[in-house]
């Protein structure tokens, strides 16, 4: 599993949306129109790209990679077990 952590504006989605790309998979995102606008402006307008509620909503199957894996994290744990997240630890490999 890729995990990419680095500072706001840093590249970040770029490398998300190459990865997508070549791991022929599709993204969840919190905000799936910004998140496509700036694929789009990258050259990566072929990448699909999803919302988190369309998980619930839609059968997906493949790879998937998470844009902001964090919020994704707060917004799971605070719905579904009324808990907030407040770390976590994550093992790259």
């Amino acid at each position: 599993m890729k995990t990419i952590i680095r500072g706001r504006d840093s590249g970040k989605a770029k490398e998300l949306f190459q990865l997508a790309r070549e791991q022929d998979a599709y993204i969840v995102s919190q905000n799936k129109r910004a998140l496509q606008v700036k694929a789009d402006s990258l050259g990566y307008s072929d990448i699909a790209i999803i919302d988190y509620e369309d998980l619930d909503n839609e059968t997906h199957e493949g790879k998937v990679l998470i844009h902001n894996a964090d919020k994704w994290l707060k917004t799971v744990f605070y719905n579904t077990f009324g808990v907030e997240v407040i770390g976590f630890s994550a093992t790259e490999e």
